[in-house]
C-alpha cells in the first residue's frame, strides 16, 4: 500500500528533519553581484543581483523570509507547511534588495512551533512571513521532498 507523503509526515516527529534558518548577515560573502552562504547542513544559499550592480552592494540588514502555502489542497497539505521561497536582505544602496535561495530552489518545509512566522493572505496566495527579527531567527524544518514534484 502506497502512503501519501502527508500521512507519512503525520507519523514522523519533526525532530528528525534538518532545522535551517536564513543566513546570518556576517556569514554571507559577496563576489560582484553574487551572494553566497553555507548552511550548517552544508547546503549553499545563493543570491544574484541583476545589472547594474550598485556601488554600495553590501548587505545592510535582513528584511524577510517567505513561505508560500501549497495551494494544492488535495495533497493533504498540513497547517504550517509549505514551500520555502527565499530570504530577502536590504542592501546599503537605498531601495535595493537581494533574494537568497537555498540550493537555488523552493523546498517543502514546516514552521510548526516557530514563533516568528506570521500568516498573511493575499488575493493570490496564503503565505507566512518572518520579519522584524535577525535572519537566524527565521527557522524552519526541511521536510522529505515529494519525488512527484
Amino acid at each position: 500500500m502506497k502512503y501519501k507523503l502527508s500521512f507519512a509526515l503525520l507519523l514522523t516527529p519533526l525532530s528528525v528533519f534538518a532545522t535551517l534558518h536564513c543566513p546570518a548577515i556576517d556569514s554571507i560573502s559577496r563576489i560582484g553581484g553574487t551572494y553566497l552562504a553555507t548552511s550548517t547542513e552544508g547546503g549553499e544559499w545563493i543570491g544574484t543581483l541583476q545589472d547594474p550592480i550598485p556601488p554600495l552592494a553590501d548587505i545592510q540588514d535582513f528584511s524577510e523570509a517567505l513561505l508560500i502555502l501549497d495551494s494544492d489542497r488535495d495533497k493533504g497539505n498540513l497547517i504550517d507547511q509549505g514551500n520555502f521561497q527565499k530570504c530577502t536582505y536590504n542592501l546599503e544602496t537605498q531601495d535595493k534588495q537581494v533574494d537568497m535561495y537555498y540550493k537555488n530552489k523552493a523546498w517543502l518545509v514546516s514552521i510548526s512551533g516557530k514563533p516568528h512566522w506570521k500568516y498573511h493572505q493575499t488575493p493570490l496566495f496564503e503565505l507566512y512571513l518572518c520579519t522584524d527579527v535577525a535572519a537566524e531567527e527565521c527557522t524552519f524544518e526541511m521536510l522529505p521532498q515529494d519525488s512527484d514534484s
